[in-house]
């Protein structure tokens, strides 16, 4: 009976320690994206970038950045396989903090809860360079799972946007994601464009990355030079042929570009 009563001490226990860690703070802008916005391994992507941006904001919004490497839009809805992923955030005090996966609650990878706690009046999401190999009707049926989460929560459409895939990056030798290619970027883009014109009520903005970045000097012959910015790593040595993660120069300007969407 004391083993019994001790066991169910330690669960309400650790139920009570998981929910005091679900997020439960009003935000001004709540970013939402995979390892482009929270990569651990480096510190030129768009989510380090994004983050210096805000943080520059003169009106100083408050913000929370969550990244969670190799997720579509579905495993921040309501699919459990990728989980055990470290989740890394980002606001105005923490430069990045990796929460471990397999010991964070749900809460911290899921997009309604997110939005109950954070309260957002802006929200972004930036998804899609998972989603180059998958056909046009599963990318419509993830992002509509998306905008159905969007709408119960009531943010307006002008509040909410949607971050699509941009350029991909030069490489030394040999590109490692053969899928990251104009064809399939542009693919993700027409799916979600499709999917948000469908559902007028649920509607957000979207960001066409490639929009974004097409008028910009780093942009040759379809790809973004590889230029490091001092004191940030993650651009050369071991991802000189990285050609999906947008890093450097180039996620610092289309992180200012999107920053600057943000402040609209």
């Amino acid at each position: 009976m004391l083993g019994l009563i001790l066991l169910i001490a330690a669960l309400s226990s650790s139920n009570t320690e998981a929910r005091t860690e679900c997020p439960d703070r009003p935000v001004d802008v709540l970013v939402l994206g995979d390892s482009q916005t929270g990569g651990s391994w480096a510190t030129s992507y768009f989510g380090n970038f994004v983050q210096l941006c805000l943080k520059s904001h003169p009106l100083a919004p408050s913000f929370a950045i969550y990244g969670r490497g190799g997720t579509q839009p579905v495993d921040w809805v309501n699919r459990k396989s990728l989980d055990s992923v470290d989740v890394v955030y980002r606001d105005r005090d923490h430069h990045q903090k990796v929460l471990p996966g397999p010991q964070k609650p749900a809460c911290l990878k899921r997009l309604h809860p997110l939005l109950q706690g954070h309260k957002p009046k802006k929200l972004v999401l930036f998804f899609g360079d998972n989603l180059l190999s998958a056909e046009t009707n599963e990318i419509r049926r993830q992002y509509r799972l998306f905008l159905q989460e969007i709408k119960d929560s009531g943010i307006a459409p002008a509040d909410c946007l949607l971050v699509t895939p941009t350029f991909e990056m030069e490489v030394s030798t040999k590109r490692n994601v053969p899928s990251k290619n104009i064809t399939n970027t542009r693919k993700v883009l027409a799916a979600i464009r499709a999917e948000v014109i469908s559902d007028m009520s649920a509607e957000c903005r979207i960001l066409d990355g490639l929009e974004l970045m097409k008028s910009s000097p780093l942009l040759k012959h379809e790809t973004l030079r590889r230029v490091a910015v001092e004191g940030t790593n993650g651009c050369f040595q071991a991802a000189a042929n990285d050609n999906i993660h947008i890093c450097g120069e180039a996620a610092r300007e289309f992180a200012n570009r999107v920053c600057a969407e943000i402040r609209n």
